[in-house]
């Protein structure tokens, strides 16, 4: 059994049908105030909660996780974590520290890119961007599924970005056009670099095939390989959707603006639950009221509710930076998908990461779908 199961409440703040649009004016209601508390405020009891951490280091340390899934057996899965003043923390999911590297490079965020092709073998790679005065720029890892361990990939310990300047956030993108593999990486300035990864001879290699900039601060972001859509959190400013292929000259489009639904800065990590046919739905960390923001994947990414974390054994989530979501079987107390949320506020003043499972976050208004795969070939 894991360790740290308890039972909490998640309070979904449901967005009505026809609540407006942003900058629309509100549609009379003919609600009873009684029915319309019901359809805005629904609580969950999941079965199926738990704790990672807390993280080695004391203090703002915990900050962006990321599940790996085992390519045969679910149960073997990890969450990697991030510990801003140590390492990069990897995670079984019976609650056990398999493994910590890249100790001392202070990696920041952290994500998976599932089948690269290195060396005519298909392996997944885990890459951060690290930002410790010796290895600032991005790191990157070949994930062995026999011993869930992480060995270096690269032809260099860090590749260098921002002119050698510290990154900030990253995501990692695989084109479903040109099959090429890609990791973005954001700066405190509001600057973004895209990089292309090649197998270099066995080894991982990378360069640049794009920059450009948002007006300010920038760190969370995920890359939609299905759609070819990148989204980026500007802290302040709200949630941009811009063309994830490099090549594209498409006007990013700001989706959601902060102060819109509650949507309060800083806007940190983001997350996509990922399911058949397109579908599934693109998740915001409101840092500024605790809460998590829920959008539609596909169209016009409408704003559906507001997951909002309660305490129940365990303390409540706050300051929440990272977060990240998948459909698929991950251990047997996550049959059906997890979500994962990093906790800023701990009584003993370290953080750690909580751990829902998504049928319980879902409930009867959101996909339940384990089919879907990011190691789907047939999809080439």
């Amino acid at each position: 059994m894991f360790p740290h199961i308890a039972i909490l409440s998640l309070s979904l703040l449901a967005f009505a049908p026809n609540d407006p649009a942003p900058g629309e004016a509100p549609a009379p209601r003919a609600v009873e105030p009684s029915a319309r508390s019901e359809a805005r405020h629904r609580t969950l009891s999941p079965s199926g909660r738990a704790t990672l951490g807390p993280v080695p280091s004391a203090g703002d340390a915990a900050d962006d996780p990321a599940i790996w899934v085992h390519p045969s057996l679910p149960e073997r899965s990890l969450v990697l974590a991030t510990d801003k003043r140590g390492g990069l923390l990897v995670y079984r999911f019976d609650g056990a520290l398999q493994q910590v590297v890249a100790d001392g490079s202070r990696p920041n965020n952290v994500d998976i890119l599932y089948d690269f092709e290195l060396g005519g073998v298909h392996v997944d790679l885990a890459i951060a961007s690290c930002r410790s005065d010796t290895e600032a720029g991005v790191k990157v890892w070949v994930i062995e599924p026999s011993t869930r361990r992480l060995v270096d990939a690269g032809a260099h310990p860090v590749f260098s970005v921002f002119s050698g300047r510290r990154p900030y956030g990253l995501c990692t993108y695989r084109s479903y056009q040109t099959r090429k593999a890609y990791f973005i990486v954001t700066h405190e300035s509001g600057h973004v670099e895209q990089y292309e990864l090649y197998d270099a001879n066995g080894t991982v290699g990378a360069r640049q095939v794009r920059a450009f900039r948002v007006r300010s601060t920038a760190e969370g972001c995920v890359a939609d390989n299905e759609h070819g859509a990148l989204y980026i959190a500007e802290e302040d400013v709200g949630i941009w959707k811009i063309d994830a292929e490099p090549s594209s000259k498409a006007e990013p489009k700001l989706i959601a603006k902060v102060g819109d639904h509650d949507l309060a800065a800083e806007v940190e990590g983001l997350a996509l639950y990922c399911a058949s046919g397109g579908k599934g739905y693109l998740i915001a960390s409101s840092q500024g009221n605790n809460s998590l923001k829920v959008y539609d994947r596909g169209g016009d990414h409408r704003f559906l509710f507001t997951i909002d974390p309660r305490a129940g054994r365990h303390d409540d989530v706050e300051e929440t930076d990272g977060v990240a979501v998948t459909n698929l079987p991950t251990s047997r107390q996550f049959p059906k998908g997890v979500l994962v949320m990093q906790d800023g506020v701990n009584a003993d003043g370290r953080q750690d990461f909580h751990l829902y499972s998504w049928e319980d976050v879902a409930g009867d208004r959101l996909i339940v779908d384990t089919e879907w795969s990011p190691r789907d070939r047939r999809r080439r």
